[in-house]
């Protein structure tokens, strides 16, 4: 695997030194590549600061995908975990979960009840709907707010048909399958429009069943802890029992969107959309692996946006364009519970309507400068409950207070300004500046009256500064400084939920999580090669970790809530989130070959990238937990455009992780064979891996497209860091 490693690197550096080396000579033609991510409004990614990797339509189209989060997988600087199967959590420069920010259609995805760790939310928007997806990696809070630490993923989904003169309709039906789980998909819809006025509207089905890995077997041991092996017949300890299909691991989801435009004048808009997920009795995989519970399942997984969008394009005076957008979502989360050999079922649900408002300006200042201002407000109500039935006496108890308390809120209202500078013809700087203000409130008193009515609030302002030179033409350097903060969510102040191993449980007393860094790059795009090279380093302050209370309460008496939780919980520790008095630091490169070109053979094209992430709990002298494996994708294309043909191998890859934090030796999802972190153990590591792939597919005519694939060709066994569940095999 290192040979491999060292090969690929080598490899990626002479391409993207060579290609470098013939800037000079070569006339470059520009294939722009727009974004908007970068700076709130349309501009080439090419002369952004920022970090910036676009999954394309074209990309979605060639891929049989199941989930939004699987569409991340091999993008620069970027991982995805899996707890179980039909969700997904990505991450971006080493952070996840509620310190990595996911926008919808200019909406914010990312609520008050995100935790810390790895999530399955963006699991919940319809990869079938897709159009594009551009991944901003670093610090975003100065443009998105709240949460944008590690970086902005920006999904767009697709619109209908533009310009239509007479009555006109398109329907469409996609299907695919895929054999490690068979899992069946299927969507019908219809585009169409009269006059002014256009629509989409379609209808997505999902059923997927237990997922089949590759050949061997997980070793799942009595410590909660397992082993992965390739072997057909291995040896294993005593206690031990050996996994082949992973069970359960079936899920089903139905799903179903709606977007109307309505063209008022030329460069004036509206437009009505709407977004329904449901996902039905998934399970956690990873607790039903070490036989911890007889069922938890998440159900049901529901997720509803309605939006109202206003654009309108040199339309007012000195306003050059403007967006407002009025948005109400409903995140409807519920979970059932029941431990092994236990008589008690838990049913809780939690419901989050969260109402968002947001209005962008931009105002061009000269030919030099353009000015983008704007502000956002987000408001969080919960309505939470859990449901306890003890199956011997058939007793039902129900409490105002599922994983949060009821009727919790949170909101936050924010104040954005952007300054575009074009100094010479080929110096840019972009400065930017944000203010925050929020607050939390809850009722902590319903489990412990000690604690009464909860209130908190806060502000923050942040910063930025982003520079692109151009060296020569076809090549740019980058340098940007910046600020993030992530305001305590409910997650964090109010939450009794169960994590990977533990319980969590509240902790008012908290400050906002806060980072500041640089990034430094260079960007290349000639006749023949497009590519990327960036080093970074983010250190946050205020990091909040998690800390069993016991350790908290040593010589103080604890509150009633903590003791409640460990007297019900004896066989896991309780947590509570906590602000790290030392910092947290993250460094790392990230190479990337958009496209290379073989010069006499045009439609021969290779791809690559590799991400290096390191991550230091300073407090704790040792890596951050779920550190980001080396990793890395490997590919070559052959595209006939006028044949409209398409062909593919590439390779995903991870190195060996064995740069562990205590807390990722005793995860259960992390091989290993003792939970006790401060013993030594040989074999507590995540394997390196690699798969090999082929697609290739036909564009039968403007209206039909069909592709085929294999994954994982050689069924190799394996797991990325930090999941619960395994890659699928041959597929």
């Amino acid at each position: 695997m290192e040979r491999f490693f060292m090969t690929f690197l080598l490899f990626l550096t002479l391409c993207f030194v060579l290609n470098c080396s013939i800037q000079a000579s070569d006339d470059v033609y520009v294939l722009e590549e727009i974004t908007v991510t970068g700076t709130r409004s349309e501009r080439d990614s090419f002369q952004t600061p920022n970090a910036i990797s676009v999954i394309t339509s074209e990309d979605i189209s060639r891929k049989s995908l199941g989930t939004t989060p699987d569409m991340l997988r091999g993008v620069t600087g970027v991982m995805v975990q899996k707890t179980t199967a039909g969700q997904g959590s990505p991450y971006v420069r080493g952070l996840t979960g509620y310190q990595t920010l996911i926008i919808v259609d200019g909406v914010r995805l990312n609520n008050s009840t995100f935790r810390s760790g790895p999530n399955q939310y963006l699991a919940t928007v319809d990869s079938n709907q897709i159009k594009k997806i551009e991944v901003m990696r670093g610090y975003g809070s100065t443009l998105y707010g709240s949460s944008a630490i590690g970086g902005v993923i920006n999904v767009f989904t697709k619109s209908p048909m533009e310009s239509l003169k007479g009555l006109s309709f398109k329907p469409y039906l996609s299907t695919k399958y895929s054999s490690a789980d068979s899992g069946k998909l299927g969507r019908i819809g219809i585009d169409g429009g009269y006059k002014n006025f256009s629509f989409i509207v379609g209808g997505t089905y999902k059923d997927v069943s237990d997922l089949r890995p590759g050949k061997g077997y997980d070793i799942q041991l009595p410590t909660k802890k397992f082993l992965l092996t390739s072997q057909s017949n291995p040896t294993i300890p005593e206690g031990a029992w050996l996994v082949d299909i992973e069970k359960p691991t079936g899920w089903e989801e139905r799903n179903g969107d709606i977007k109307i435009n309505y063209r008022i004048s030329d460069g004036q808009d509206i437009k009505l959309a709407y977004q329904g997920v449901r996902q039905k009795n998934v399970p956690r995989y990873d607790k039903y692996a070490t036989k911890e519970y007889d069922t938890l399942l998440f159900n049901p997984q529901n997720r509803d946006l309605a939006y109202l969008n206003y654009t309108a394009i040199e339309k007012i005076p000195l306003i050059d364009s403007l967006q407002a957008t009025l948005s109400y979502q409903r995140q409807n989360e519920g979970q059932i519970q029941q431990k092994a050999k236990s008589t008690t079922i838990t049913e809780i649900r939690d419901i989050d309507d969260i109402m968002g408002i947001s209005l962008q300006l931009s105002s061009l200042l000269g030919q030099k400068q353009r000015i983008t201002y704007g502000g956002e407000f987000y408001n969080d109500q919960l309505d939470s409950k859990s449901v306890v039935t003890n199956t011997k006496t058939n007793e039902i108890k129900t409490t105002a207070w599922g994983a949060y308390p009821d009727g919790a809120e949170f909101w936050d209202i924010n104040g954005y300004i952007q300054n575009e500078i074009k100094i010479l013809d080929n110096l840019e700087a972009i400065l930017a500046g944000r203010y925050t203000k929020f607050q939390t409130q809850a009722d902590l008193s319903i489990k412990d009256p000690s604690f009464g009515m909860f209130k908190n609030s806060g502000d923050a302002l942040t910063g930025s500064l982003g520079i692109v030179f151009g060296i020569v033409k076809g090549l740019n350097l980058t340098f940007s400084v910046g600020q993030a903060f992530r305001a305590p969510s409910l997650s964090d102040t109010t939450a009794v939920m169960i994590t990977n191993q533990a319980i969590s449980a509240p902790n008012p007393d908290l400050k906002p999580e806060r980072s500041s860094g640089i990034d430094l790059g260079a960007k290349v795009r000639s006749r023949y090669f497009s590519g990327t090279v960036n080093y970074y380093f983010n250190r946050i302050s205020d990091a909040v970790t998690n800390v069993n209370v016991k350790d908290v309460f040593v010589d103080k008496e604890m509150p009633k809530i903590y003791q409640d939780l460990i007297n019900a919980n004896k066989d896991a520790k309780v947590t509570i989130a906590y602000n790290s008095d030392e910092p947290t630091d993250i460094q790392g490169m990230e190479l990337a070959i958009n496209k290379a070109v073989l010069p006499f053979f045009p439609e021969i094209s290779t791809y690559g990238n590799l991400t290096i992430t390191r991550v230091e709990d300073i407090a704790e002298n040792q890596p951050k937990l779920r550190e980001m494996p080396i990793n890395g994708i490997l590919g070559i294309r052959w595209d006939k455009s006028k044949d409209r043909f398409w062909a593919e191998t590439y390779s995903r890859f991870a190195l060996k992780q064995d740069r562990l934090a205590k807390t990722d030796r005793s995860d259960p999802r992390i091989p290993g064979t003792t939970n006790d972190p401060s013993k030594e153990d040989p074999y507590a590591y995540t394997p390196g891996w690699f798969t090999l792939n082929i697609r290739a597919g036909i564009n039968i005519s403007d209206w039909s497209l069909l592709s085929v694939g294999i994954e994982n060709i050689t069924d190799r066994r394996y797991r990325e860091h930090g999941s619960g569940v395994d890659g699928p095999g041959r597929n």
